[in-house]
């Protein structure tokens, strides 16, 4: 007989959990004292059938199919189940979620399955449906191996990620194929970098290491990043002009509002680059 998620001795089944990722959630629910069951890529009636014999079902497999995998285990779900998810976008598969009777919240952990250690790494929980007892359960299983938790709305998460994700890891791939274009490698740059430059390029080659249909899905997929885009190209064309122009002072106008802008976080980042910047003199 399945446990009841209001039972202790809650069992956890991991769609996708023979992955990087889903290896380390199977670890992390394990320390807390589940039991968990694992399946990789599989038939759909594979998963509704882990899914019927488990009081929580979590959703670990790329972006591009998590919303057909949660859709083939909705119908089995019951009330005295939660299902969540680890995508990287929290609209959609919250909505496909919600089509279940089970309880719903979801995840999205903000590291990557190449980090040393949990503790103090992100965890943003989106909880859709739940009651109180089973978020604070999954909140106290995160903070035991050392997650800071935060809470917000899918739709709170996916517009920050927009700029958080999407913007950031743009303006990586911009830079990198604008150096393509310019035929620039980046060997021959590096003789000419600061510190500080040397650090973009070495964030942007982390960005380009790893997989890029995950990438790919967090820019296509986020319904947010067209405005934040929109927003960001207004932004190019203006400091374009300006630098066009030639006029310092409407330049320095700029670069002032956008420090006052940023004031707050700059006194506590300043600290923080300084002793980064110090590792990469050190180590290249």
């Amino acid at each position: 007989m399945r446990p009841s998620l209001r039972d202790d001795g809650r069992n956890v089944g991991i769609i996708g959990g023979t992955g990087r990722m889903g290896e380390i959630f199977a670890r992390v629910f394990e320390a807390a004292g589940c039991t968990v069951e694992v399946i990789g890529r599989a038939d759909p009636g594979e998963y509704r059938t882990l899914a019927r014999r488990c009081s929580v079902i979590l959703i670990s497999v790329p972006i591009d199919v998590t919303e057909a995998v949660i859709s083939s285990v909705t119908p089995v779900l019951e009330e005295d189940q939660l299902i969540a998810d680890l995508t990287s976008l929290k609209m959609m598969p919250v909505a496909a979620m919600m089509a279940s009777r089970a309880e719903v919240i979801g995840l999205h952990p903000l590291f990557g399955p190449h980090m040393a250690t949990l503790e103090g790494q992100k965890m943003i929980m989106t909880p859709a449906r739940s009651s109180q007892a089973t978020a604070d359960w999954l909140r106290e299983i995160f903070e035991a191996v050392g997650m800071s938790v935060t809470e917000a709305t899918a739709e709170e998460h996916d517009h920050a990620m927009a700029v958080m994700q999407g913007l950031i890891h743009f303006q990586s791939v911009v830079l990198a194929m604008t150096l393509r274009r310019l035929e620039l490698p980046i060997s021959r740059l590096l003789p000419f970098a600061t510190p500080n430059a040397h650090a973009s390029l070495a964030f942007m080659a982390r960005t380009l290491s790893q997989d890029g249909g995950l990438y790919g899905g967090m820019l296509l997929g986020n319904q947010e990043i067209q405005k934040i885009l929109a927003t960001y190209t207004l932004s190019i064309n203006a400091l374009e002009d300006t630098i066009g122009s030639g006029d310092l002072e409407a330049f320095v106008r700029e670069f002032e509002m956008n420090a006052d802008f940023a004031k707050e976080f700059s006194d506590a980042a300043l600290p923080l680059t300084d002793r980064l910047l110090d590792t990469v003199v050190r180590e290249w």
